[in-house]
């Protein structure tokens, strides 16, 4: 007696399915039918044929322009991140003849202060620790020191000099500074 009625109800529901699909079909074919009257049914156009003019070579060549352009962009180093990643990973003999005109002087001293573990924490960082390295933020980065500015070094006059004597010594002193610092200075 279940089965029958189970039967029953089941055949209803696929027949109330099947009439509200073909309601559905009705209506649809109804609402495209003013349509189909002034744009036309559609069989009589033509399909469109498009024949690209570049080969995929060509496109595969732009591409891997574009590639490289998107490279290039990255590779400009407004904030030094580059320069401070390729100090770190270069070979102690490499170093020495590296341009780091693109950081600050404080960076330049930390970095040639720094040894080859500190380096190499410092190579392995992201980009985001490296640039609060380089702004002298406490970056997180184990073993490496946080950038701090170079103190001026300030070496005071003999106090057994006269105060115009104490002039002349400093003067001296910046010229000799100026004149013999040359070989010594970093390249900027």
């Amino acid at each position: 007696m279940l089965r029958a009625i189970g039967r029953f109800l089941s055949s209803v529901a696929a027949s109330l399915w099947k009439g509200t699909l073909g309601v559905l079909s009705w209506t649809e074919q109804l609402i495209r039918w003013p349509f189909s009257l002034v744009f036309g049914n559609g069989g009589g156009m033509p399909t469109p044929d498009y024949k690209p003019d570049v080969t995929s070579a060509q496109l595969l060549d732009e591409f891997a322009e574009t590639r490289a352009r998107q490279a290039a962009i990255l590779d400009l180093d407004r904030d030094g991140i580059g320069t401070v990643l390729k100090f770190a990973n270069a070979n102690r003999s490499v170093r020495a003849g590296m341009d780091l005109s693109a950081v600050k002087a404080d960076v330049r001293a930390t970095l040639l202060t720094m040894d080859d573990n500190e380096l190499q924490a410092l190579s392995v960082a992201g980009p985001g620790k490296v640039r609060k390295f380089i702004e002298g933020k406490d970056h997180g980065i184990f073993g490496v020191p946080v950038v701090r500015p170079a103190p001026d070094v300030i070496i005071p006059p003999p106090t057994a000099m006269m105060p115009h004597e104490q002039v002349l010594w400093r003067t001296r002193a910046r010229i000799v500074k100026s004149a013999h610092s040359q070989d010594l200075k970093l390249v900027r």
